[in-house]
């Protein structure tokens, strides 16, 4: 149950294309005003890293940037660039230019940084993005956290990672320069716990399958049974535990801290930074009592009618008057909580909504990407199309529809998944799927049959067995295939 409610919460917050898109302009757009800039004997190059590269980044999430500064005719890095204090005067010179090419309204420089950025928000989008200068480091880690997610654990690291994002940004943990912790950090950590976890390594747990019991453990190992104030955590090879003061990663007057050891950098400490971690560790070991509690609940409620313990009515509303809940940063009381188990034994359930929730702010930046996105505003301003992806569907000998073409079709249709307020026609138009054999690019229709949902889903034409025709069916139907409403599920599901 916890593994289908993570499963369904990864592929709501994953980024739907017009949102990667987006940002992709964002990039397109700096290097634009930076190749306008004259940099006598400089080539200045807007490079992305993080969660960026790797996807692993959440709707909230901002861009970050690296302007690398090379020598005009090579790609070594500028000599007039090298020192903190150039790098520093550069950043406010490039603040002043994206300011004035209307990039964005406002521009902090934080010069005084261990490692100095500009934080602003483009314009447009309304995207968050993070300048830093010749800091080509942090794109050997996206690489490294990439090769982990796609290569490594491809069906369980990104889902943990995003949810456990989610988990701390919406307790403000997750920015490092105010001691939270970071991306880099958060992937590293369940690295390790994937590569130490007993059965896995002795192939007795199919990760994939058990997401939401591997995110329990996960908070049940970082807040409750990991040793903060020796053990430093290693990935490298089959992944390792060191002792802190052997990497000289120990420090006396803060010998609480994490400390994870850097696979790009082993002299590197990825959390040194993340001096916050006494309250993230108390917030993990909350979190794996909250989980807990509304498991046990559920059973209890499924078994007498309600809990007998009133102290696992998980999330029970305040019964105190208005006046006295607690505040939030708006100054407004905030509404009473709803319990994630019901007294109904048969009621929806919810484990996952104990610790996560999806808050206002995501909602309204995704609704802002995708109204931008449609409305052509960033289009506009770069003069640029929208391209949509090419899928081969045909076998090597180009002849007739491929054994896979049901894979192939539902990863673009992932890629393509409805975005807030774009329809399933709009979706469907922007998709072309090429018949290598025919010579044909087929733009795939839409019928829909009217019904409030507009459920959309694919099948085998009976006709020509090189179209693919997207169709909606009743609510009604009963052959036991058509149970998802497009309203309800951001996926196209498929039927062949």
């Amino acid at each position: 149950m916890i593994n289908e409610e993570v499963t369904k919460f990864v592929s709501y917050i994953s980024p739907t294309p017009e949102e990667h898109q987006m940002r992709s302009w964002v990039i397109e757009r700096m290097q634009r005003i930076l190749g306008a800039w004259t940099l006598p004997g400089t080539r200045a190059v807007a490079k992305c890293f993080g969660s960026f590269e790797t996807r692993l980044y959440l709707p909230t999430s901002d861009i970050d940037m690296t302007i690398m500064l090379y020598n005009e005719h090579n790609d070594e890095v500028s000599p007039a660039y090298a020192g903190r204090e150039s790098i520093r005067q550069f950043l406010y010179r490039l603040a002043r230019q994206l300011k004035q090419n209307g990039f964005c309204h406002n521009c902090e420089v934080i010069a005084n940084a261990r490692v100095p950025i500009i934080k602003t928000t483009e314009r447009i989008s309304g995207i968050a993005v993070d300048i830093s200068i010749n800091a080509d480091s942090g794109m050997k880690s996206a690489q490294v956290q990439k090769s982990f997610s796609e290569k490594v654990y491809p069906n369980a690291l990104r889902a943990i990672v995003l949810a456990i994002k989610q988990f701390l940004f919406q307790r403000s943990m997750n920015e490092v320069y105010t001691g939270g912790m970071g991306s880099y950090a958060i992937t590293l950590l369940v690295v390790s716990l994937l590569q130490m976890h007993p059965r896995i390594r002795s192939g007795g747990l199919d990760a994939s399958k058990n997401l939401g019991v591997l995110l329990i453990e996960f908070f049940e190992l970082y807040g409750k049974r990991f040793n903060y104030d020796t053990v430093c955590v290693s990935v490298r090879e089959n992944g390792c535990y060191l002792n802190k003061r052997n990497k000289t990663f120990f420090s006396p007057t803060q010998p609480y801290l994490l400390a994870i050891e850097d696979p790009c950098d082993t002299s590197n400490d990825v959390t040194k930074g993340t001096y916050g971690i006494s309250r993230i560790k108390q917030t993990f070991s909350g979190a794996y009592d909250l989980f807990n509690n509304a498991i046990f609940a559920y059973h209890q409620t499924r078994k007498y009618g309600q809990p007998i313990n009133d102290a696992l009515n998980v999330g029970a509303p305040n019964s105190e008057p208005a006046k006295k809940r607690a505040r939030g940063k708006s100054g407004k009381a905030q509404a009473p909580s709803t319990k994630a188990v019901s007294n109904d034994p048969w009621a929806p359930v919810s484990f996952l909504s104990s610790i996560l929730h999806i808050d206002a702010k995501t909602v309204s930046m995704r609704q802002r990407l995708i109204t931008t996105f449609h409305k052509g505003t960033m289009q506009e301003a770069l003069g640029v199309e929208y391209q949509p992806q090419l899928v081969n569907a045909l076998k090597s000998n180009g002849t007739v529809p491929s054994d896979s073409v049901v894979n192939a079709v539902s990863n673009a249709l992932e890629d393509h998944k409805k975005g807030n307020g774009a329809t399933a026609q709009e979706q469907i138009n922007r998709m072309k799927f090429d018949f290598a054999g025919s010579g044909n690019t087929l733009t795939i229709p839409v019928e829909t049959t009217g019904n409030e949902g507009n459920p959309v889903f694919i099948s085998d034409d009976e006709d020509d067995d090189d179209v693919l025709d997207v169709y909606g069916e009743d609510d009604d139907d009963e052959d036991g295939q058509y149970y998802e409403d497009y309203s309800d599920d951001d996926d196209l599901h498929i039927v062949y």
